[in-house]
């Protein structure tokens, strides 16, 4: 069985790239994919349409995880 990790000291984490510019800002840890589309939603009505989007879900380190399942 497949056992997920979340490691609590690092949160996600968001770039936004624009033409001219990029954002980035943090997740919290019980934030939704509704809560994601939401602040995506009011970045664009501020800036200009995404160009790229880059989500960085917080993951415990493949050396933890190997500890864990022993």
């Amino acid at each position: 069985m497949l056992k997920i990790y979340h490691d609590e000291s690092r949160p996600s984490r968001v770039t936004v790239a624009f033409e001219d510019s990029a954002l980035s800002f943090m997740l919290s840890k019980d934030a939704t994919f509704e809560d994601l589309a939401d602040r995506l939603d009011r970045l664009e009505r501020q800036h200009s349409k995404p160009i790229a989007i880059e989500v960085k879900f917080a993951a415990a380190s493949d050396a933890r995880q190997r500890r864990m399942r022993i």
